[in-house]
């Protein structure tokens, strides 16, 4: 046995999965986005052992019409069942999402567009190639891979990514673990087309970043306060 199968031998044992998931769940909570780089580095590893066997993490050909179609149909679900119902209601007890790290982004062309290459790849592809194709997949196969053990892994996983947004306060760390219960459910439904949750990932990401370069980011919760839970604000 090569050295290299026996680093896939060991990167791939449940016990590592869940040592790693861990890890990064403490990293996270501790420093926030350290708890990430320390996941990437890990799939990355993972990746390379495995002789980049992307089907392993949920990655396979598909066809690209459908997928992005589905993300869009995706995204708009997000926009409107986290933007306009939950994450409202969730600033409006606990206040509103720290953004101030993305303060550079408003009304600055060029911080926007080096911004939105940077969503493609490290939230969008990265964030799901971890979150999702790693934890979420590996974690409901360690389970059984049925319905409860895909349920459960998406709820441990979600909570990891939440916490890896502390820096966004309390109200980013629930709405981000909410999206992150939903592009869960993307993937199961979708188990071999990680793809169109990166989509998903990307497009969502990239209509909450232009609110920011607007600098209309609190705009749809206001709108939401007076016009949807207006009894909240009166």
């Amino acid at each position: 046995m090569t050295v290299r199968e026996k680093i896939a031998q060991f990167v791939i044992h449940p016990v590592t999965i869940i040592s790693v998931i861990s890890i990064s769940f403490a990293l996270s909570v501790a420093t926030s986005n350290i708890g990430t780089l320390f996941g990437f580095a890990i799939v990355l590893i993972t990746l390379w052992a495995l002789k980049w066997k992307w089907s392993f993490f949920g990655f396979q050909k598909n066809p690209f019409l459908p997928s992005l179609l589905k993300a869009v149909f995706y995204t708009l679900i997000i926009i409107v069942v986290n933007d306009f119902l939950f994450q409202p209601l969730v600033e409006y007890y606990y206040g509103f999402t720290d953004l101030s790290s993305f303060e550079g982004l408003k009304g600055n062309l060029f911080n926007y567009l080096i911004f939105i290459l940077f969503i493609w790849v490290v939230a969008a592809f990265g964030e799901e190639f971890l979150y999702r194709g790693y934890m979420t997949k590996r974690l409901a196969i360690i389970f059984g891979d049925n319905r409860k053990a895909w349920l459960i892994a998406i709820i441990v996983s979600s909570i990891v990514f939440g916490f890896a947004h502390t820096y966004q306060g309390t109200s980013g760390v629930i709405s981000t673990f909410f999206v992150a219960l939903i592009f869960g459910a993307i993937f199961y439904k979708n188990k071999q087309n990680l793809w169109i949750g990166v989509l998903t990932h990307g497009f969502y990401d990239m209509f909450g970043i232009t609110l920011i370069f607007l600098d209309k980011e609190s705009v749809i919760t206001n709108w939401a306060l007076e016009n949807i839970f207006f009894f909240l604000s009166s």
